[in-house]
């Protein structure tokens, strides 16, 4: 059995020795990851460094604040459940590994077991590598160094129940199907009432909200963590008990179900390549359809023509359904802050928001993957006579139109409810500076470390602390100019300026750090 893992492991095995090959080969990307290394210990010695109160009630934000990571939790696993995902999992990595493994002379428990451990390894290291600092700042408890290992070791089982069972639902046909999707559904709706019930006791100044807050359930899952730090692993072991049971499902079903892997990797392999061909209006279509697409005055040009891409690419690969969705949750989440501010002092809930919302962007924009290495290989990002640097702001801001439309729909509903249009657009104005520079900071990044395995670690710190130093200025600038105006939106239309201007600076350094480099980026 040993034999046949070691065989079964051969191309993984050599792909991670190649990569650390890689790694020596250039020794600053190793003194990155060195680098990388430091910075997770340093935030986890400021975890444990710190006051340790034993028997203190947590505030009610931070209940709220581990609630939300909780149900989030229970919420993806609900979804994997009652949605399924196979096409967006791929059992194989390619199609030649796929008849390689179905054809192995080996047992197809065997087999379906390497699989399912490939998939959580791999998830939990990516998981790891780009949310590290996240999990080590967002959940608000002092610990000790091994009630904090135990902490952690809870969003470490519930990414391996999550990832176990993607597998086993994608295979579920029938009464099995149907019940994985009514389960999935009650665990969605079970999450979201501990989510719902701490954002109406956030608005007690809304006289009804604390009634209808008072007729739900009164329990916080988020206090699990508090218990799991002090040494009550029930709630990991459970997790992970959830987990082997799926990957036990799976071994199960895939015993006779390799026609099914097999077809559900080639729709994901499928899948990966109509996206990529979208993105090259058309990939490897016929030359009269890829004229029919590109031809007709509606057609933009040069540099502009990323943005119709990227509206064109949104509008086939987004359904209207959930399109309004998005737009649905923006506009609630605007009411909330609506009620919020309307509910207590308009200059605190303004400066609560103020401080909330450039972490949030800032945190979400560094975490998310940056995918410019593969549009620069594609002929579509070198058509049209401008320069590098036209095309890569062009590349960055494309998707701003969508980023104004659902800000804008936040700020609307935040302006009807509150009855303050000026602070609405004020946020409206300081969002999408915010943007701005995430953006520019994760070309500039990129620039610096093209390598798809950096960008997965190393890089996500460093468009973290970057985004974080560039608010710096642009905020200065927007708190003297609304000083000198008396006016919040003269102060956040500064530091959109400022914004624009940093945010060029940086797209000027990513165009010249990768003039005469975008060939060696497949070596990088």
């Amino acid at each position: 059995m040993l034999n046949d893992l070691v065989a079964l492991s051969y191309a993984d095995r050599r792909a991670f020795v190649n990569a650390l090959r890689g790694l020596r080969r250039r020794p600053w990307r190793a003194l990155i990851w060195v680098f990388w290394i430091a910075i997770v210990a340093l935030f986890a010695w400021l975890r444990t460094a710190g006051p340790r109160p034993r028997h203190e009630t947590p505030e009610l934000w931070q209940i709220a604040l581990q609630d939300l990571w909780v149900c989030g939790f229970v919420a993806a696993f609900g979804l994997v459940l009652a949605l399924g995902g196979g096409r967006l999992a791929g059992f194989f990595t390619s199609r030649a590994e796929a008849l390689l493994l179905v054809r192995a002379p080996l047992a197809p428990p065997l087999v379906a077991a390497y699989l399912q451990a490939r998939a959580i390894a791999t998830t939990l290291a990516r998981t790891f590598a780009r949310f590290a600092y996240v999990v080590l700042v967002a959940i608000p408890t002092h610990v000790t160094p091994l009630g904090l290992v135990r902490e952690h070791a809870l969003p470490a089982a519930a990414t391996v129940a999550i990832t176990s069972a993607i597998l086993p639902r994608a295979l579920a046909r029938g009464a099995a199907r149907a019940a994985c999707a009514a389960g999935g559904l009650a665990l969605v709706l079970a999450a979201l009432l501990p989510l719902l019930r701490d954002a109406l006791l956030s608005l007690p100044a809304v006289p009804a909200l604390p009634s209808i807050a008072a007729r739900l359930p009164n329990w916080h899952p988020g206090l699990v963590f508090d218990a799991v730090a002090r040494g009550d692993l029930a709630p990991v072991g459970g997790v992970l008990l959830v987990a082997l049971l799926c990957g036990a499902v799976f071994a199960r079903a895939a015993r006779d179900a390799y026609p099914e892997l097999y077809a559900f990797s080639l729709a994901h392999l499928e899948l990966r390549a109509r996206t990529a061909a979208r993105r090259t209006r058309g990939g490897d279509a016929p030359q009269a359809k890829r004229t029919r697409a590109v031809s007709g005055s509606s057609v933009l040009r040069g540099a502009a023509a990323f943005v119709w891409l990227d509206a064109l690419t949104w509008s086939r690969r987004i359904s209207p359904a959930l399109s309004g969705l998005i737009a649905a949750v923006a506009l609630a989440v605007g009411v909330g802050l609506g009620l919020f501010a309307r509910g207590t002092d308009a200059e605190a809930a303004t400066l609560t928001i103020l401080t909330v919302l450039p972490n949030l962007l800032i945190t979400l924009a560094s975490t998310a993957g940056l995918r410019l290495a593969a549009d620069l290989r594609r002929p579509l990002f070198w058509l049209g006579e401008v320069t590098l640097a036209e095309r890569l702001a062009a590349w960055a801001y494309a998707p701003l139109w969508r980023d104004a439309l659902f800000f804008g729909l936040a700020a609307l509903g935040f302006g009807v409810l509150s009855g303050d249009a000026a602070r609405a657009l004020t946020l409206l104005v300081v969002a999408l500076a915010l943007v701005v520079l995430t953006r520019a900071a994760g070309v500039a990044v990129f620039a610096l470390l093209p390598n798809a395995l950096d960008q997965r670690g190393p890089a996500v710190f460093i468009r973290l602390a970057l985004a974080y130093a560039l608010v710096v200025p642009a905020a200065g600038g927007a708190v003297l100019a609304g000083f000198l105006a008396r006016s919040l939106l003269a102060g956040a239309g500064a530091g959109l300026v400022l914004a624009v201007a940093e945010g060029s600076a940086l797209i000027g350094f990513a165009a010249w750090r990768l003039a005469g480099r975008v060939d060696r980026l497949a070596n990088a």
